[in-house]
């Protein structure tokens, strides 16, 4: 009669490794099923950071193309700003008025993170 045990869950992902455990006890005695069931949610468990990871580092290479492309609007528009205003084409023109229509929304960002359902 198996009374207690510990179930442990280690699944590899882009040379990351994510471990769940459960720890089951009963005094009348555990039977296997128990002990599947709860492999069984360790493995959701790892299944659900592994999720969790994919998100995070999409958000975070996504981030980091955009701040690239940041920098070089930035950049862009410091080049533009030695040209004549008269002298500029329309392209350019629009560069210098998207920076500075983004700065200005940034600035005034109320929003949380959190999604509202209004």
């Amino acid at each position: 009669m198996i009374k207690s045990a510990t179930v442990k869950i280690m699944l590899s992902h882009d040379y990351n490794h994510f471990e769940s455990s459960i720890l089951l006890e009963d005094e009348g005695g555990l039977i296997l099923t128990e002990i599947n069931s709860a492999r069984k949610d360790c493995n959701r468990l790892c299944d659900e950071a592994i999720r969790q990871y994919k998100k995070a580092k999409a958000i975070a290479e996504k981030n980091d193309g955009l701040e690239r492309e940041r920098k070089q609007l930035e950049y862009d528009v410091k080049e533009i700003m030695k040209i004549k205003v008269k002298n500029r084409t329309p392209e350019e023109k629009a560069k210098v008025k998207f920076l500075e229509d983004k700065d200005w929304k940034e600035n005034f960002d109320y929003y949380d993170d959190e999604e509202y359902d209004f």
